[in-house]
């Protein structure tokens, strides 16, 4: 079963985590970082991963957040990795392929957030920080 977490509203890690995500989380896929992803880490499951894509709360932050939780992988024998998506790029065409099928077929939805002119280039940039996006941010020119 997949769930997420929405990093957007402020303050829900610690109640968030354990509700959406269980006591024993196998596979953490983390691309925001900060409180979230410290919260996650206390509920890893024993040989439980971590795939960092990102830190989206901590870029613009006036300060970062320490993780403070990273012992706990030791005990639980887990692991952290990054994951870069440009190390996938053999496999573009394919994933487009999958996932264009998937998205006609109505198997997956997508919200689109779409800002209209260039002029809206700057403000959809700061909302990509602020997490002010209701979607896939898109500027149509």
């Amino acid at each position: 079963m997949t769930n997420r977490v929405n990093f957007q509203v402020i303050g829900v890690a610690v109640v968030a985590v354990p509700v959406v995500c269980g006591e024993d989380i196998d596979v953490f896929f983390d691309n925001v970082g900060g409180t979230i992803l410290d919260t996650a880490l206390t509920k890893l499951a024993a040989r439980g991963r971590v795939v960092i894509c990102g830190r989206i709360s901590q870029t613009g932050a006036s300060e970062l957040y320490g993780v403070k939780n990273l012992g706990l992988l030791i005990g639980r024998r887990a692991r952290v990795e990054g994951f870069i998506v440009s190390d996938y790029a053999a496999e573009f065409d394919r994933a487009r392929s999958w996932l264009a099928e998937r998205v006609k077929a109505g198997e997956i939805k997508q919200r689109l957030h779409i800002l209209h002119g260039l002029e809206q280039c700057p403000e959809g940039l700061a909302m990509l920080f602020r997490g002010a996006n209701t979607g896939k941010l898109i500027v149509a020119l």
